[in-house]
């Protein structure tokens, strides 16, 4: 595939990405002492993304957990995408430079 054709279909691709959220999400359990035992209780998810220069950590309800992770999946795509794009773009760039540069003569 030529570059203006992966360019046009990275364009697509970023299109149909519909949700996006910056972070991570993740699953914690806490043990408990009950009955003479440890019980493992969860699992609790976590949300955690930088906000102004700092960590911001929030709860997130288990019915919000698949919503949510498929937009912090959405935005790592967009985010690989847009390299591609862009690494795609520079090489556009140099390639008319390499193919004019002469060789010296001797």
């Amino acid at each position: 595939m030529d570059h203006d054709a992966r360019r046009k279909e990275i364009i697509k691709q970023m299109a149909r990405i519909d949700c996006m959220e910056k972070g991570r999400l993740s699953e914690e359990y806490r043990e408990k002492f009950r009955d003479g035992q440890i019980v493992k209780l969860g699992p609790y998810y976590k949300h955690q993304c930088w906000e102004d220069g700092r960590n911001v950590s929030r709860r997130v309800p288990v019915s919000q957990v698949e919503q949510l992770r498929k937009a912090v999946d959405g935005y790592h795509e967009f985010e690989d995408l847009a390299k591609e794009y862009a690494e795609i773009t520079i090489e556009m760039t140099r390639q008319p430079a390499v193919d004019g540069v002469k060789k010296k003569q001797r």
